[in-house]
């Protein structure tokens, strides 16, 4: 693996959380399982699924940490993730355990 030449540009706290991430659409599939052997002859192959994968630590320091409920608004070509305030999330866990 070849090596960083180049130290990356300082930012400050507010710089790393605020900027734009560049992530790609991959080709994915659902999970699945043959539950009959004779099901395996006549199984065809489904399109593939597009998905995004998001991850990593900046999620934390942008309010994203592990437990978070978040809100997806989704229109043509474009996907907003919010996360629910922790008041909310404390309130639809009493209210989804009724």
């Amino acid at each position: 693996m070849a090596k960083r030449t180049i130290a990356p540009e300082p930012r400050s706290a507010q710089e790393k959380s605020s900027y734009t991430r560049k992530l790609k659409v991959r080709k994915g599939s659902y999970d699945y399982q043959i539950n009959n052997t004779n099901d395996f002859f006549f199984y065809k192959v489904p399109p593939p699924v597009p998905w995004i994968h998001v991850k990593g630590y900046w999620l934390n320091k942008v309010g994203f940490t592990i437990g978070t409920l978040v809100c997806m608004e989704v229109s043509d070509g474009c996907l907003v993730i919010r996360a629910i305030p922790s008041t909310s999330n404390d309130q639809r866990k009493g209210a989804k355990g009724r």
